[in-house]
């Protein structure tokens, strides 16, 4: 799980914020939506293929999302006799892991607060906390903050 850090009381700053909570409030908001509209329509029509489909993005995404905060992988099913064990990650592997998984939920989570978006003007929308993420974590924000300092460059003064 991760921690609060990150976290507004408009949702979530930065993606090591991100809840396992939070990902199931957007997925049990749309994906009921979603299957009832699927069975709304003929089976095979476009419009119900169309909610159909939807909803296995979202419950895809929820899911890869689900894994990613929680860091729940699957689990190795067989292993063969005779193979090595698996090589120790050097911490340069294991922080560049960590920043390619925070960078997958901050996309994953903007993709699902886009799809979610949609859904603005029904009642009881509560997207307020829906928001993109821009940052995987603090010091993302300040080494971005510091590197867009540097593109333009120091002060003019008059």
């Amino acid at each position: 799980m991760t921690s609060d850090a990150g976290r507004t009381d408009d949702g979530v700053r930065y993606a090591d914020g991100l809840t396992v909570e939070l990902v199931w409030e957007v997925g049990d908001f749309l994906l009921p939506r979603l299957e009832r509209a699927a069975r709304a329509h003929p089976p095979g029509s476009e419009e119900g293929i169309t909610a159909s489909a939807l909803a296995e993005a979202v419950a895809a995404l929820v899911l890869t999302l689900d894994s990613l905060v929680t860091r729940r992988r699957p689990a190795r099913v067989r292993v063969h006799a005779g193979m090595p064990p698996a090589p120790v990650p050097t911490d340069e592997e294991r922080r560049t892991r960590e920043k390619e998984r925070l960078e997958r939920i901050r996309r994953d989570w903007n993709h699902l607060c886009d799809l979610a978006g949609h859904w603005r003007s029904v009642p009881g929308y509560p997207g307020s906390h829906w928001r993109g993420i821009d940052f995987r974590d603090t010091g993302h924000e300040e080494w971005y903050a510091e590197r867009a300092g540097h593109v333009a460059g120091p002060p003019v003064r008059g």
